[in-house]
Formats: structure tokens, C-alpha cells, sequence
């Protein structure tokens, strides 16, 4: 899958799709919806009937990178003052908690294997007007 954008062409994203199996979690009547925002969108939930009860799980093995090259239009910068967790990081950039992950995902070289930022540390995200267009293209790529 091509994962840049051009002038004429919306931005693509590198999905990994281990399981074609099971249902999004929108598509089970018994569990309430996900807002847009929720990184567990991209997962199919696997249901394991016990005892006459249903339990859901997800497929974590479901992978999402963005591209290196991701057009700079679709980019701004946020400049860490002190450590801060994403989900705060998320909150003073987007207003939600739950964005997070497009934060760690597109600063995964800065941040390492980490929940959190250092001050000093400036973080890339995607700019909130363009956010619905990203998560359009990832539910595109998970649903196809």
C-alpha cells in the first residue's frame, strides 16, 4: 500500500492485517460503539463462549505504522515542556485523552518503548482539522 500523500491523492497508511476473522467491535449489538478517536477501532474482537456467558477479545496483533515521508501538510509540532504522559500530551493537542496513539505512533524514533515524553522533546502529530480524514483512511484499510 503506497503510504504518502501527493497533491492529487489522500494519504495512505502501512496496515498489517493478521486476522480476517471475527467482528469490529461496532459490529457487535451487545458492546457499546467506539468514537472515532479509539485506537481499538483497528482490532476485530474473537468471541470465546464459556458457561453459557460470551467473552470478547481482541486481535492485538493488528499493526498500524505511519510512513516516514507522510505529507507536512497533514503535520505540526508540539514542543514538551516537562515529562508528560500522551494522553495528556493528546489532551492539550486534540481535547481527548483517547488520541494518544497517533502521537506515539508518528514519535515512536523520539519517545522509544514509552508512555510518556521528555521535556525538551518536540513531538509531531496530526493536525486536528486532518485528523478525521486519517482515521477515514484507517477504518478504509481495516474494513477492506
Amino acid at each position: 500500500m503506497d503510504c504518502t500523500a501527493s497533491q492529487n491523492t489522500r494519504p495512505q497508511f502501512i496496515m498489517s492485517l493478521t486476522g480476517k476473522t471475527g467482528k469490529y467491535q461496532d459490529q457487535v449489538k451487545a458492546l457499546p460503539s467506539l468514537p472515532l478517536n479509539r485506537y481499538e477501532r483497528i482490532f476485530k474482537l474473537f468471541t470465546q463462549p464459556t458457561n453459557g456467558k460470551e467473552f470478547y477479545f481482541y486481535n492485538i496483533l493488528n499493526k498500524m505504522e505511519f510512513p516516514d515521508n507522510i505529507d507536512s501538510a497533514l503535520l505540526d509540532t508540539h514542543n514538551v515542556l516537562s515529562k508528560q504522559a500522551l494522553t495528556t500530551t493528546s489532551y492539550d493537542i486534540y481535547g481527548d485523552i483517547h488520541s494518544w496513539w497517533i502521537i506515539y505512533l508518528l514519535n515512536k524514533k523520539t519517545i522509544g518503548n514509552s508512555f510518556f515524553a521528555e521535556g525538551g522533546q518536540q513531538l509531531t502529530f496530526i493536525k486536528p482539522s486532518k485528523r478525521g480524514l486519517i482515521y477515514q483512511q484507517i477504518t478504509e484499510a481495516t474494513l477492506s
